[in-house]
């Protein structure tokens, strides 16, 4: 029997050489991370934003589940590290919030 699959959209980045939240940059007609959640969404059980404790209230963010890191200063495996603790016995679709050309193929063909 194969474990379900959740989905994890990586969105507690800094943003540090951007100099804005390249979550909200918009694409599509939306935010980045609005839509990587809808592709997401779409192909798992469930689905969360992972987030710094900082980020927990972001209007952004705050509209969908979320994991929050456990550790600081690790970059994006805190979050996955989090997400696997909290349901260890689920496999993850995991991506990042900032990739404005992902698609629902691509995910697909991931999945398969």
């Amino acid at each position: 029997m194969s474990a379900p699959v959740y989905g994890l959209v990586l969105a507690g980045g800094k943003s540090l050489r951007m100099h804005t939240d390249k979550a909200a940059l918009s694409y599509h007609g939306r935010s980045q991370l609005t839509e990587a959640m809808r592709l997401v969404t779409a192909l798992v059980q469930r689905a969360f934003v992972s987030v710094r404790a900082d980020q927990v209230d972001d209007p952004l963010r705050a509209g969908f589940a979320q994991i929050i890191d456990c550790e600081v200063n690790m970059g994006p495996i805190a979050g996955i590290m989090a997400a696997q603790a909290q349901f260890p016995d689920v496999a993850w679709l995991v991506v990042a919030c900032d990739l404005p050309f992902l698609d629902a193929r691509t995910l697909e063909h991931l999945l398969a």
